[in-house]
């Protein structure tokens, strides 16, 4: 099993929203949803530390394919590596190949599910408004673009005409259907609720109105 202080030095490159404190909210919300759910907390707790040990390289241009993919089987030759089963490691892989929202998989397995929930959970909510900030900040993007119904936003994060309120239109307010577990819908109402709220607020400051 691999410890937080081995994982930590994974995430040295990392940016403020997916930074280790990232890791280490995901890792807290993962064992919390896990014991509630009755999951094996041993892979959710490793794939939890691992899932995002390709974002910095994908951010930079280093890495083309879906970082969930090159982490997944990073993780997996890392835990073999430290005499990790085959079975366990196959798990934990597979729980971090289908963490993404952008991700064209989606998990099937309960601990595969739970990374899923703990790591979206961070992308909403008060977390999830500071992230998105943090995000368009470091790309120079605007504070601010007219909402949009989705239809002509792109996925697409790291573009110029991106901004946290698309951000919220093609992603975050999305977020709170795809909850897997009882647990993390139940935390994804309140958080979802704020971000509503939110950017309805900032929406009527714009325009002068608030």
């Amino acid at each position: 099993m691999i410890s937080i202080d081995a994982a930590r030095k994974f995430y040295t490159n990392a940016d403020s929203a997916h930074d280790f404190d990232h890791i280490l909210r995901v890792v807290a919300m993962a064992e919390k949803i896990a014991r509630a759910e009755g999951a094996d907390i041993e892979v959710v707790r490793a794939a939890a530390l691992l899932h995002d040990l390709a974002r910095a390289d994908e951010d930079h241009g280093a890495v083309k394919l879906d970082h969930a993919d090159v982490s997944a089987e990073q993780a997996r030759e890392l835990l073999l590596s430290t005499g990790a089963s085959q079975a366990f490691a196959d798990q934990v892989a597979e729980a971090i190949r289908t963490h993404r929202f952008r991700g064209m998989r989606r998990p099937a397995t309960i601990e595969a599910q739970i990374l899923f929930d703990a790591d979206k959970l961070d992308a909403i909510g008060a977390l999830g408004v500071a992230r998105a900030y943090a995000v368009a900040g470091s790309l120079n993007q605007k504070l601010y673009s007219e909402p949009s119904d989705g239809a002509n936003a792109t996925r697409d994060q790291h573009n110029s005409e991106h901004s946290p309120v698309a951000e919220f239109s093609v992603k975050l307010s999305k977020l709170r259907e795809l909850f897997y577990t009882p647990t993390a819908r139940a935390l994804a109402d309140t958080r979802h609720q704020f971000m509503l709220d939110f950017f309805q607020e900032l929406e009527r400051e714009v325009r002068g109105e608030s």
